[in-house]
């Protein structure tokens, strides 16, 4: 659900008579999709309904302004220092916001100060620290629909990184799902073709960000592309993504005010490049957000990440999102991990040496955009003066080094040039390092001894008058001027002219001190204006080096995440896995990568695995609830993903056979807000998994089918049970966990499934749950005992004991055992007539059934039917 776009100006707003106010709807026509921010004095104020959304959205005072206009204004505001706070606030809630700032200083200017836009601010399109999250890509997404699929353009302006893909219609949904994406570009739905149209709002329902629409006619070819040089070509052979980006560039120009990512780092994204898994597959595994009521610590995310630095975590994340599909590839990445791990890798003075390193990367794509700030210089200076250390930390040989070596006099350029702590804005002085420009410095001797005149002229006046409560002040409006109280106006010379009166005092200047004064403020403004002009120089000549600041950026956000990868793996024991060409699935003393770490030490219950596609295909687990079927699922899953990213194992010993999609139906949810049960969310998820199987994936399934009735619950787990182990169907590597018993008859007709149970130990009415994964099928499910140990009544307790005794006395599943497995995939279970009582099942809608309905309807069947024979 794409989030709202900013409050227009109302059309029927009353005509505003202040100037002031027509300069605000004059700027605010230009932006009407925007909120604006207008610069007021020391506060950034919003008018109509700018100010009403935004009191609501912030949680501000609405007020209003009404002195000279026809009637009341709705407004609200924030003050100048605090702006980026509520800016954010409004980005992360999918709106874009006009900044609108003061264009001269109000002292000096004649009437209405001039005002004008000085950023526009979108959630895809920000680069200020302050807006973004650290350890995470912030993507703006631009995607141009075309018959076969979509072409897709991932933007992070705020790294300049640029990812290209084409993707299937049937895969984008997946695909868009899992990218972190805080703002779409796509064209307008009403001018696409219908069909078109539906698959694209389809493949976007439901997630978040902002829409900036666009007309059609900005998707055309490489011409905006060009200004990127050799860089270009990457987009070669991609015509549907090289649409997407020239949209994408168009927006951000537009948006930015100048040339979006001048020195954009691209890479091309195919699917047989990346093991892919879902939204839903995320969710399911708690891998970087937990489930709703959960925290941050039950998130593989929470204990992976180990990075000392944001790019490092940035780049890590990104190996968890797009985990890799070729076993060359892993086996690579493994190797370095493996020699961060070696005694002499320097890993611990490493990691020492990069923490509280600025985040490079960030700065010089700043840098390169010509958006850096004095202190994102600063930053940058402090960051090059760390790196011989970082490169010394490395072993000898380490290819990395090269990297690292960013030219001395860059960082020598810097030190000598700024100050040691340079101010956020350039335009008000105190950037330039003194001694590094002469005329600089001549403008701030001569500033700093007019203030000193000014100064001493207080304690000479004092003396020369007589008066000893007389002082110096200034303000913007009558600049300097010599305080004189009521008491000792009798002393006040006749050389001193009067400017303004008080209460309690007047206030005089000289002819001395008006001179004085044009030759101080003189000299400040042009010793801001050369600092601002040196400053530009700096950051100009600065980005000459970009190339080899990206370059060393890109190596340390690598080498970070592989030595974190490394802590995590020296820290929580794991081990290095093989990753082949196989269809086999081999864990030995395979352990939750999250739940051992939230146990005691050593409570964790390790257990195997073993699958492959051509021999023990489909293992259904059954066994009692709170037995740890759930978990043996999700650690698996989390297994073959820090496997294929490269990662190191909880287990002690492990062998993948490279999965190429990776699937789960693992939890219970709804999503009510877009008017879908949990059952149908349940077989969404289902049928997408169904569709895009193959072979090649493991597949992960917990208790399908519960969501609706018994009977259907059960057809539908057998049909898919089915459908999966066709030999003319995908066939792919799954673990079926069920309460499901009936299902266990397969396992004599299905020769590549296999049943497996969580173990329990029974002691009178008690069990004790094993955590143990052992061959064979569990007959019971214990869910009574469970109830007793949440706490239900005993009343209630005893009861559920007579009526599940009653139930396994008339249970039969002679029918379903009778139905012949079928080798098509088809979803189909029973081919004879319907039983009368399937046909009562039919018609009930069992969310609207009373209890007590149900208890009748049940003392009916069994009067009709018991014993399971016929009409």
């Amino acid at each position: 659900m794409s989030a709202p776009a900013a409050a227009r100006a109302p059309a029927s707003s009353p005509p505003a008579r202040t100037p002031l106010m027509r300069q605000y709807l004059e700027i605010k026509r230009e932006h009407p999709d925007a909120f604006v921010f207008f610069r007021l004095g020391d506060f950034y104020e919003m008018f109509f309904e700018d100010a009403r959304r935004g009191a609501a959205l912030l949680g501000l005072t609405l007020t209003s302004r009404n002195k000279q206009d026809a009637e009341p204004i709705p407004m609200c505001g924030v003050p100048w220092h605090q702006r980026d706070a509520y800016v954010a606030k409004l980005l992360k809630l999918g709106h874009k916001v006009a900044v609108c700032d003061q264009l001269e200083d109000p002292a000096q200017a004649r009437g209405l100060v001039s005002r004008g836009v000085t950023e526009v601010l979108t959630p895809g399109s920000v680069t200020g620290d302050g807006f973004l999250e650290p350890g995470a890509n912030n993507y703006l997404a631009s995607l141009w629909p075309v018959p076969r699929g979509l072409g897709v353009a991932l933007i992070d302006v705020s790294t300049a990184e640029v990812k290209l893909a084409e993707i299937d219609w049937a895969d984008a949904a997946a695909f868009l799902g899992r990218s972190r994406v805080a703002e779409w570009v796509l064209p307008v739905l009403e001018q696409l073709p219908g069909a078109l149209a539906a698959r694209l709002e389809s493949a976007l329902s439901g997630l978040p960000g902002a829409r900036a629409p666009l007309p059609v006619g900005e998707f055309a070819g490489l011409e905006r592309t060009e200004r990127w040089g050799d860089s270009a070509g990457a987009l070669d052979g991609l015509p549907d993504a090289a649409a997407a980006v020239a949209a994408a560039l168009g927006y951000l120009d537009r948006v930015q005010g100048a040339a979006a990512l001048p020195r954009p780092r691209i890479e091309r994204w195919s699917d047989d490049s990346a093991l892919r898994y879902d939204a839903a597959t995320a969710r399911h595994l708690e891998l970087f957000h937990p489930q709703p009521g959960g925290e941050p610590v039950h998130t593989l995310w929470h204990h992976v990440n180990l990075c000392a630095t944001a790019p490092g975590a940035r780049r890590l994340r990104a190996w968890l999102e797009r985990p890799l599909a070729r076993p060359s590839e892993i086996a690579a990445r493994l190797d370095v991990i493996d020699a961060w791990r070696r005694p002499d890798s320097g890993h611990a003075t490493f990691r020492d040496a990069l923490r509280g390193l600025p985040d490079l990367e960030r700065l010089t794509a700043r840098l390169a955009a010509a958006r850096a700030t004095p202190r994102d210089l600063g930053a940058l200076r402090d960051a090059l003066g760390r790196l011989p250390a970082i490169a010394a930390a490395l072993p000898d040989g380490r290819p990395a080094r090269a990297a690292l070596a960013v030219p001395p006099r860059l960082h020598e350029r810097l030190r000598l040039a700024l100050t040691d702590e340079p101010p956020p804005g350039s335009r008000d002085g105190g950037v330039i390092r003194a001694g590094h420009d002469a005329l600089r410095d001549e403008l701030h001797a001569l500033a700093h001894s007019g203030k000193r005149w000014i100064a001493e002229l207080e304690s000479g006046e004092r003396a020369r008058t007589g008066i000893p409560s007389l002082k110096v002040g200034y303000n913007r409006v009558f600049g300097y001027y010599l305080e004189v109280t009521r008491a000792h106006l009798a002393k006040v010379p006749a050389d001193y002219e009067r400017r303004q009166t008080l209460t309690t005092a007047e206030r005089y200047v000289t002819p001395a001190l008006k001179d004085k004064e044009v030759e101080v403020l003189s000299a400040e403004e042009r010793l801001k204006a050369r600092e601002h002009e040196l400053f530009v120089a700096l950051r100009d000549e600065t980005a000459r080096d970009v190339a080899a600041l990206l370059a060393a950026a890109d190596t340390l956000a690598s080498l970070d995440a592989e030595a974190a990868l490394a802590e995590a793996a020296t820290r929580y024991g794991w081990v290095r896995p093989v990753v082949d060409d196989s269809d086999g699935l081999e864990f030995r003393a395979l352990r939750h990568a999250v739940v051992e770490r939230l146990l005691p030490a050593g409570e964790f219950v390790p257990n195997d695995v073993s699958l492959s596609a051509g021999g023990r295909q489909i293992l259904l687990l059954t066994g009692p609830n709170m037995g740890g079927k759930s978990t043996y699922l999700r650690q698996i899953a989390i297994a073959v993903l820090l496997a294929q990213a490269g990662s190191f194992v909880p287990a002690a010993d492990a062998r993948v056979g490279r999965v190429d999609r990776l699937f789960t139906r693992v939890g219970a949810a709804d999503r009510l807000g877009a008017g879908q049960s949990t059952f149908l969310v349940e077989m969404s998820e289902t049928a997408d998994i169904l569709r895009g199987a193959t072979s090649r994936s493991l597949v992960l399934l917990d208790e399908l089918g519960r969501g609706t009735s018994t009977y259907d619950g059960l057809a539908l787990a057998w049909a898919v049970t089915e459908f999966l182990h066709a030999g003319a169907g995908p066939r792919p590597r799954t673990l079926f966990a069920t309460h499901y018993h009936e299902l266990t008859g397969l396992a004599g007709r299905l020769p590549r499934l296999a049943n497996v149970q969580v173990a329990v130990r029974e002691q009178g009415d008690h069990v004790v749950f094993l955590h143990r994964i052992a061959e064979g099928a569990a007959d019971r499910s214990y869910g009574i005992h469970v109830a007793r140990l949440a706490g239900l009544p005993p009343v209630v307790i005893a009861r559920a004991r007579e009526v599940l005794r009653e139930l396994e006395a008339e249970r039969t599943v002679d029918q379903l055992e009778g139905v012949a497995p079928r080798e098509t995939p088809q979803l189909g279970l029973f081919e004879a007539a319907p039983h009368p009582l399937e046909q009562e099942l039919a018609r009930i809608d069992p969310d609207r059934l009373a209890p007590l309905e149900a208890l009748n309807l049940l003392a009916e069947w069994r009067r009709r039917w018991g014993g399971g024979a016929g009409p």
